[in-house]
């Protein structure tokens, strides 16, 4: 894919002469950063170790795809053609500017070059330019993948000029989004130090995450089809403000013979819209934004602790001296405490799952069922039964996202301290590391769901969320001690290609299990209390197998 479109790039070396730039070392530099695009990670999961993607591009561009194809449904929804564009490309520029967002530190922020290029006898203007055009080429890629599927329709459904003018709203709606994404970034950028905007990012990221995962489960159930064909958007107040409504102007003027002065008036400011955009970035809001780059590319890709300030760890001393007496196991405690802290990888892949939980409580209590009655009725419903089982059970799943991600890190060398230290006992670090992951993430997790579910279920629950808490403490342990066999951050994040698929089923298993016995058998109090003793009790005796690790183990896992 990446050879055509330098060709097409490439067709206008004359100009970028003119321009000062060298069309040879910008072709190399140009397939060299799409190259390292197709390499790049996936944001999710890890990638095998030895084997080195070169299909993020296409894995990327099929998942906007699918996502373009689900907007497509939104064109032909409404009786009126510039309510349903109005919608889609309302849903097209906040889905382009969140991945952009998302992705901004890779491709829109990329400093690497000013290391790479600018040594070596490149002149200024083929630095700019191969920047300007591998963002372009980025952005272009996601806006054709996500807009495929509606210009099929457009070409299908209605008329070639339809969808050549479809291809002018993408273009609008693509710079439009961009001009979204540097105000948020420069303001950002304006009003907070490197390291601030770089948690944004992180925390943006999280925010992102947890939303593609609500929508995906919940708007599908929430759209009502008839109460879109008959909505008139021009009736709200303020609709007249919304740059995706300029958008769709367009294309009312193409397909309705009669329209008014304010169709006109809206498809004008569609025109004129990225030109004031582009004047407002580059006068206004772009000075100093290279210093900031350089700033933010100087200040690490983690939080950096004040120097001379002990900022909670007081706090977390006590904490460590009460729970983990062992100086080993305090050590792999404090460690674990302070590291989860501060690195922003591990933040961004974990922090998603504490909103995860709530999400799939409201998809199956509400959502899934929603031509049960109103709201109220069925939250009654729900209060009346047993339903908060379902949810207290799925805080384990918080416990096993941390316990997969709190062993990996991109700094992984730094480990070494853990090899070189005099002592024989690394499941003393282990058992410090789980301590610090239930304390520090678990149990206060936990005690919000239990404060929830005393608040509307009453009392009588107490013995049901000490049974959750303890089967899933159990189910956490049995998976660290099968498939979790890393000190903290001491591995790098990849998979290993090795079979545990059948381990990690029959580990889910368990907590599944126990959970529907749980369910049924939840009107017996005095047996429920029994079961709780039981598995506090196996949690217990699983922790002193855990910490006898030894680093025989550790180096047959490795």
């Amino acid at each position: 894919m990446n050879k055509p479109i330098l060709k097409l790039i490439m067709l206008f070396a004359p100009l970028y002469r003119r321009f000062g730039a060298d069309a040879l070392q910008l072709k190399v530099i140009l397939e060299t950063k799409l190259k390292m695009d197709d390499r790049r990670p996936l944001a999710v999961g890890r990638q095998k170790p030895g084997k080195e993607s070169k299909y993020s591009t296409w894995i990327t561009m099929i998942v906007l795809a699918m996502s373009g194809l689900f907007l497509a449904f939104f064109l032909p929804m409404a009786k009126q053609p510039y309510t349903g564009h109005t919608i889609y490309f309302s849903a097209f520029m906040v889905m382009l500017a969140v991945t952009l967002i998302s992705d901004f530190t890779n491709v829109l922020i990329d400093v690497r070059d000013n290391y790479i290029i600018l040594p070596k006898p490149v002149n200024d203007a083929t630095f700019s330019l191969s920047r300007v055009l591998h963002i372009l080429i980025h952005v272009s890629k996601m806006a054709f993948a996500l807009s495929i599927a509606g210009l099929i329709y457009m070409l299908v459904m209605e008329s070639i000029l339809a969808s050549l003018l479809f291809i002018v709203e993408i273009l609008i709606s693509t710079v439009l989004s961009i001009f979204i994404v540097n105000i948020v970034y420069l303001l950002v950028l304006k009003v907070s130090s490197p390291a601030r905007f770089k948690d944004f990012i992180s925390y943006f990221q999280v925010f992102f995450s947890v939303v593609i995962f609500a929508l995906y489960y919940m708007l599908p159930r929430l759209i009502d089809s008839s109460v879109l064909k008959n909505i008139d958007i021009l009736s709200f107040n303020g609709i007249y403000f919304l740059p995706s409504l300029w958008v769709a102007s367009l294309h009312e003027l193409s397909v309705a013979s009669g329209a008014g002065s304010k169709i006109f008036l809206l498809a004008t400011a569609a025109v004129i819209s990225p030109f004031i955009c582009l004047f407002l970035v580059v006068k206004v809001l772009a000075p100093g934004f290279n210093t900031k780059l350089g700033a933010i590319s100087g200040s690490g890709n983690d939080e950096q602790p004040k120097q001379g300030v002990k900022s909670g760890t007081g706090f977390i001393d006590r904490i460590a001296n009460a729970i983990s007496p062992n100086a080993i196991e305090n050590a792999g405690f404090r460690i674990t405490w302070m590291l989860t802290s501060r690195f922003r990888d591990f933040r961004v892949k974990v922090y998603p799952s504490f909103a995860y939980v709530p999400v799939y409580f409201i998809y199956f209590a509400f959502i899934n069922r929603r031509g049960e009655g109103s709201f109220a009725s069925r939250w009654e419903e729900v209060k009346g039964g047993n339903m908060y089982l379902f949810l207290a059970y799925l805080t384990g799943f918080v416990l096993i996202t941390v316990l997969q991600n709190v062993s990996y890190s991109d700094k992984y060398k730094a480990s070494w301290i853990y090899f070189t230290t005099p002592h024989n006992q690394p499941g003393r670090i282990l058992g410090g590391m789980f301590k610090a992951v239930v304390v520090k993430y678990y149990v206060p997790y936990f005690i919000f769901v239990s404060v929830f579910t005393l608040i509307f279920w009453g009392p009588r629950v107490i013995n049901d969320m000490l049974l959750a808490f303890f089967v899933s403490l159990l189910y956490g342990l049995l998976n660290a001690l099968f498939m979790v066999k890393g000190l903290p951050f001491s591995k790098p994040p990849v998979i290993k290609a090795g079979s545990r698929i059948l381990i990690s089923f029959l580990l889910i298993m368990i907590p599944g299990a126990i959970g529907f016995a749980h369910y049924w058998l939840s009107s017996y109090e005095i047996l429920i209390w029994v079961a709780a003793f039981i598995s506090g009790f196996l949690s217990w005796l699983a922790f002193h197998y855990y910490v006898r690790e030894s680093w025989e183990s550790l180096e047959m896992e490795d």
